[in-house]
């Protein structure tokens, strides 16, 4: 994912210690549901989706965040001329900005469809991660001799099987 200098420097002073920039989407100038004056910024972090919208042509900018563990699900609308990013959000109450009033669902519009299949992708492997047990808790030490039960027989297995040689369930 690119990054454009310009709305990295923009969201410096709002990182947080060790926080890492890994991408930026910028809306369309021209288009469905872009802004030909001041187009809003994504910022995508390790830690956060940070939305920079540009006020008084640009003078200055008011700042969404929404950390990755406030997301419930991202949906993505992909157009002829322009795509979409949907964030469900729950529990966020605010009231201005991407999810106004109370909206469980804000919309960010008018972005290139590569773009925004880029965002959308990124914002799902970050909940993939935050839902997907950590390797430490699935498997012992392949070091130490240790071994799998399967969950559906309880046969044991070596470490490293994919199988069970039982009855031949997934063991990961």
């Amino acid at each position: 994912m690119k990054i454009d200098p310009t709305d990295a420097k923009s969201v410096m002073n709002i990182l947080w210690p060790g926080e890492r920039i890994v991408g930026t989407v910028k809306q369309r100038r021209i288009g469905p549901g872009g802004s030909i004056t001041v187009p809003a910024s994504v910022v995508l972090t390790d830690k956060r989706v940070l939305i920079v919208n540009r006020a008084t042509l640009g003078i200055r900018h008011d700042y969404e965040v929404i950390p990755y563990g406030a997301v419930t699900s991202v949906r993505l609308e992909q157009g002829i001329v322009s795509s979409s990013v949907f964030i469900r959000v729950l529990g966020y109450d605010t009231d201005k900005g991407l999810l106004k009033n109370g909206k469980q669902e804000g919309e960010i519009d008018g972005l290139r469809r590569d773009d925004a299949t880029e965002l959308s992708n990124y914002i799902n492997f970050k909940l993939g991660q935050r839902n997907a047990p950590a390797q430490e808790e699935r498997l012992p030490d392949a070091n130490i001799g240790g071994y799998l039960f399967c969950r559906k027989c309880g046969t044991k297995n070596p470490v490293g099987s994919n199988f069970c040689s039982g009855c031949g369930a997934p063991l990961r």
